[in-house]
């Protein structure tokens, strides 16, 4: 009998919102799973993606999905706040369904989330596309690296699975499995949109970054060949708007500017427009490079500032100073690429003073739009680990983890009252300028984006009504 696989995006609207608000949380194609079911259909397998978060689908709604589709084997991603919405999705598989979860909560915590999570048979560690398969191939699970599963009630740790070195040898995310017309952004100026990753893995340190526990710190890339050959298809597709997902996509400048000459040479800036968003490194931009990107369909770039504070920024191990961050923002503003500040409020010996350097400092740049998160300190980062020992994490579960309107710790002078004081005081002394409201209204371009705006504006103050 053919096997058949299942794949599930679980909600993420049933357990946050973005400052709770649903209407401005982008709904981002769960591109993991993607990446996953494009092997599987290369080695022959039959798969699907049930996205229930896009169609903000209910338990009973996943349980007929599962039930017409019947596999016989489901996988589950999953990040922190998710973690018990996935067990739940898989207590509705029934007793003949092998459930795997993966995911950046499985590769954080994964001998823990076996013992607390009794439905999920095998957890994949790491990266997911070739452990994953190997289970649905039937492999002997004592032979694939990167899987913990149960034996006689006791949990079976493999060695882990070396990092996958070419990712060019990987195949594109299988697109046509997810409704791909649906996903949202805010920030995107064309519809439709589409997400493309070019590189693994950070070199860097940061205190609270979790990404290192999937993907590593080694830094590995895709070539510019590749990347092109991606974006191709998704002009084919008529895709009008893309964001790159790396954290580091100009990690390697001379890369970046063969992506941009390639685009260039090919016509493809006449076809697509692309953005930045998950914060480059300000040390890793320069005016030639810049240039090149603005050239190629560049309109956006988000910049990882986290603090306006040089002993802040010391103790994060962010290894950036606070005139390289004036001068990227001041590179991008005169090659003409928008720039997004994100800050963090709650970091390693914060206090109120440190957290106005930081509102301070925002204000101080001709930033275009700006994000004041409170740190999360995730499940065995080193932020977590310093304030498992040191200080107390509040939540009994794990989807209170969530960066929006929530604090689960104190350190040291940081506590749950002046975290939210010192945010709230963030959004309305950088937006509540003249300035702001002048930059927003050139941009916007429908009543629609109007609305956005000022349902945005309302939520950051903390004045709108929860969703």
């Amino acid at each position: 009998m053919e096997k058949k696989v299942l794949l599930i995006q679980p909600n993420y609207r049933r357990i946050y919102a973005y400052v709770k608000n649903k209407d401005i949380t982008p709904i981002h194609p769960p591109m993991g799973l993607a990446y996953i079911a494009a092997v599987l259909e290369k080695n022959n397998i039959h798969v699907r993606i049930l996205e229930a978060n896009v169609y903000n689908l209910n338990h009973k709604q996943i349980k007929k999905a599962i039930e017409d589709y019947n596999p016989s084997i489901v996988g589950i991603t999953s990040t922190t706040p998710l973690i018990e919405e996935a067990h739940e999705i898989a207590e509705l598989c029934n007793d003949g369904i092998t459930v795997v979860i993966g995911g950046i909560h499985a590769s954080s915590m994964p001998e823990e989330t076996l013992k607390q999570f009794s439905r999920f048979d095998i957890l994949v560690r790491g990266e997911g596309e070739f452990s994953f398969l190997e289970i649905v191939q039937g492999k002997p699970l004592s032979k694939i690296k990167g899987v913990y599963y149960r034996k006689n009630r006791k949990i079976i740790i493999n060695p882990p699975r070396e990092l996958i070195e070419n990712l060019d040898s990987i195949p594109f995310p299988a697109r046509h499995l997810l409704p791909m017309e649906k996903y949202f952004s805010a920030g995107a100026k064309e519809k439709p949109i589409d997400y493309i990753l070019s590189s693994r893995g950070c070199p860097y340190g940061c205190l609270f970054c979790a990404d290192h526990l999937v993907h590593g710190r080694k830094f590995r890339y895709r070539s510019p060949e590749n990347i092109i050959a991606e974006i191709e298809e998704l002009v084919k597709r008529g895709v009008k708007d893309f964001n790159f997902l790396d954290d580091n996509f100009t990690f390697l400048p001379d890369r970046a500017e063969k992506v941009c000459d390639l685009m260039i040479n090919g016509g493809l800036n006449k076809k697509i427009i692309w953005r930045c968003t998950n914060g480059l490194r300000v040390d890793k931009i320069d005016l030639k490079l810049l240039k090149k990107m603005r050239e190629a369909g560049c309109y956006l770039v988000a910049l990882g500032i986290e603090s306006g504070n040089e002993e802040i920024l010391k103790k994060m191990r962010k290894n950036i100073d606070l005139n390289k961050v004036r001068i990227a923002v001041e590179l991008c503003n005169r090659v003409g690429i928008e720039t997004k500040g994100l800050f963090m409020l709650g970091n390693l010996g914060e206090d109120e003073k440190t957290m106005q350097d930081t509102i301070n400092f925002a204000k101080s740049l001709n930033l275009d739009t700006a994000t004041f998160n409170i740190t999360t300190p995730y499940p065995n980062t080193d932020y977590w680990k310093i304030i498992k020992q040191e200080g107390e994490i509040f939540p009994k579960r794990f989807r209170d983890y969530v960066a929006y309107g929530k604090v689960i710790f104190k350190h040291e002078r940081i506590n749950e009252n002046l975290l939210l004081k010192m945010q709230k005081k963030a959004y309305k002394q950088f937006y509540m300028r003249p300035i702001m409201f002048l930059k927003a209204i050139r941009k916007l371009k429908s009543l629609k984006h109007l609305k956005i705006y000022f349902s945005a504006m309302l939520s950051f103050m903390g004045i709108s009504k929860k969703n």
